[in-house]
């Protein structure tokens, strides 16, 4: 494939004198801006060269991957049997902001007394869970970290065959 090299505009340039008509076909090409490979479009909504690429430009870099301890993911699981079997009925409303809207999910006081919780809805509950942390989790890994070799691992599946 061979490209045009594209100049930069004239700063005399006017828009009265520009080009009229011409192709109006729509480029097979584009320029990815992760890493500014051409690449070829199969479709005009493509913008990244490969997954890795998209990847790496989603990524921000912040987030955090954390995991329940298993004391937590006890407490929830015993939770979850006992509203199942009907023992413990979930309510409709909030217990800190009365809204009956939304979801109310079970906060609770400490996870080695797994069926005693509050019964909130979900903005409640963080904010509750911010105020009264009960380091139910763990943190994992960092999001870039797992990004970095969830792409590695891609770059070596489309290299090997």
């Amino acid at each position: 494939m061979i490209l045009k090299e594209i100049k930069p505009r004239d700063p005399n340039y006017s828009q009265r004198e520009r080009k009229v008509g011409g192709n109006r076909r729509p480029r097979s090409w584009t320029i990815c801006p992760v890493c500014l490979a051409i690449f070829p479009l199969g479709r005009l909504t493509r913008r990244f060269c490969s997954h890795a690429c998209k990847v790496k430009a989603q990524t921000t870099g912040h987030r955090t991957i954390r995991r329940a301890t298993a004391k937590a993911r006890s407490a929830h699981s015993l939770l979850r049997y006992h509203v199942r079997a009907g023992n413990i009925v979930r309510p409709n409303t909030c217990e800190e902001c009365g809204v009956t809207r939304s979801r109310i999910e079970a906060a609770h006081f400490n996870y080695d007394e797994p069926l005693r919780v509050r019964w909130l809805c979900r903005s409640c509950h963080v904010r509750w869970d911010k105020r009264e942390p009960k380091h139910g989790t763990t943190i994992v890994q960092r999001q870039e970290d797992f990004t970095k070799r969830k792409a590695e691992r891609l770059n070596s599946e489309m290299v090997s065959p």
